[in-house]
């Protein structure tokens, strides 16, 4: 472990939080602690980390002696907001375990914008029962598919996010992940299923949103009531973040503004320089949002910096890659205009574009024979998008051709993938006319956890951009497309 990179931001407290109401106050968690020191040695080889106790402590406040609700946990809702890489599946998969283990018949819910993300709470639990011997013996066999289940009657179980997967289930604790992407039905049906219940909490681990974030927002303003009156509504709040939704031009402040965010990066597990390096790489809005822990203002920003695209451009001494491209082909909804691209990689493992046709009100015949044409290049692939070209894959595709038709999930993949490659200097565009005039108008736009160019948000047409972005992730996912000459 590295040293701490400022002696005065420790990770615990957060930069906003319910305090406590007391400072010895006791934690529903404090009989596990012994425990849960010896099982994660055991399943992972190290312990969790102080400020991760103290949250978790935190988290399962109890009401003290005298009180009406003496022993009980303090809180019904709990919220967790800090920045990404910091320990949340840790977090989660011990606040499960910890409920499996104090209640007979407990139910433990995992929910997440998708089932690879709740899973990965779920498996941890799973790799700590599995791990210790004692332990398991409390378990029935474990699965990926049953759930995890106590012998005595308890189980944990991932569920979809979907509010009919929630309705009627008696929830003594719910587990989400990413908040700021959760609707607020799933959240209120999850508070609903503890059916205000002693000892039954519903807890959300995020980072930051946007605008859209409608769930996250009310639980933030929930959150900020709770820390004013004292946490009269049961609402606890601990959220880490940086004193401002900027970038600041100098390290030194920016490593500041990290570690207030990231735990982690406060107690001096994170390497400080590295993540430094990282951010400054990375786009302003993931920066603001996933690194710096603050919202965002709107769902969508400018696809890249005009000064970064500026330094991507080839030289004049340089030449479009002779390895074999990848035809790259979009049309705007409509089919109103329509761009053919050649994406190659040159022996350096750069990628390189060249628009080789544009069309205005193009016919499937003209695609169809252009893409044909193309056919001579031997190329790795031809990619084009589901929605508006699915037609005209098929048919190169009866041809023989190697076809790439995109999805959803490919249009964001491609999206961050095109940003990253000319952050880093790994892309090399021509300069053509129109690019230049679509790129300082291409808008990116919030989609899930990831984000997407956006057609209908951005002030022009689009089709060439996405072109290369698709190719772009179609030729990185064929490392060996170098070398071979062709004519």
């Amino acid at each position: 472990m590295t040293a701490q990179p400022f002696a005065d931001i420790a990770p615990w407290p957060p930069t906003r939080h319910t305090p406590p109401l007391a400072p010895d106050f006791k934690s529903a968690f404090d009989p596990y602690a012994r425990a849960f020191a010896i099982i994660w040695a055991c399943a992972f080889g190290y312990a969790l980390e102080p400020w991760q106790i103290h949250l978790i402590r935190a988290i399962l406040e109890v009401f003290p002696e005298g009180h009406e609700r003496a022993g009980q946990l303090r809180w019904q809702q709990a919220v967790v907001s800090l920045g990404r890489q910091n320990g949340k599946t840790e977090i989660a998969a011990a606040l499960g375990l910890w409920r499996l283990l104090r209640s007979r018949r407990a139910l433990v819910i995992g929910i997440a914008s998708s089932a690879e993300q709740a899973g990965l709470v779920y498996r941890r639990t799973m790799d700590a029962v599995a791990a210790n011997p004692e332990l398991s013996e409390l378990f029935h066999r474990l699965t990926d598919t049953r759930g995890i289940r106590t012998k005595s009657g308890g189980r944990y179980e991932i569920k979809a996010a979907k509010s009919a997967a929630l309705q009627g289930l008696p929830i003594d604790l719910g587990l989400v992940d990413e908040l700021h992407i959760l609707r607020r039905a799933l959240w209120g049906d999850l508070v609903s299923g503890t059916g205000a219940r002693p000892d039954c909490l519903v807890v959300g681990i995020t980072t930051a949103g946007d605008a859209s974030s409608e769930l996250l927002i009310d639980l933030y303003k929930l959150g900020a009531e709770a820390i004013a009156d004292g946490g009269v509504n049961r609402v606890g709040f601990w959220v880490w973040e940086a004193p401002e939704a900027r970038i600041p031009d100098d390290d030194a402040t920016l490593k500041r503004w990290l570690a207030m965010a990231n735990p982690a990066v406060a107690s001096g597990r994170t390497d400080l320089a590295a993540l430094v390096s990282i951010v400054r790489s990375k786009s302003k809005p993931d920066v603001i949002r996933y690194h710096l822990n603050q919202f965002l203002s709107s769902v969508t920003a400018p696809f890249i910096d005009a000064e970064d695209w500026h330094a991507a451009r080839r030289s004049d001494g340089e030449a479009f890659p002779s390895s074999p491209p990848v035809v790259a082909i979009d049309a705007t909804p409509g089919w109103t205009y329509a761009t053919f691209a050649l994406i190659a990689r040159d022996e350096g493992g750069r990628i390189h574009e060249r628009l080789v046709a544009s069309l205005v009100r193009p016919t499937f015949e003209q695609l169809r024979t252009i893409a044909l044409d193309l056919a001579r290049l031997s190329p790795v692939a031809f990619a084009m998008d589901s929605y508006t070209l699915r037609k005209l894959g098929r048919t190169i595709g009866e041809y023989g051709y190697p076809v790439h038709i995109g999805t959803l999930a490919d249009a964001t993949n491609a999206a961050a993938l095109l940003h990253g490659l000319i952050r880093a200097g790994r892309f090399r565009h021509s300069g053509e006319p129109l690019l230049s005039a679509q790129v300082p108008r291409a808008v990116r736009k919030t989609a899930g956890d990831g984000f997407r160019i956006s057609r209908a948000d951005s002030a022009t047409h689009v089709d060439a951009l996405n072109a290369i972005a698709l190719g772009a992730l179609v030729l990185d996912q064929t490392p060996d497309a170098i070398g071979i000459q062709v004519g």
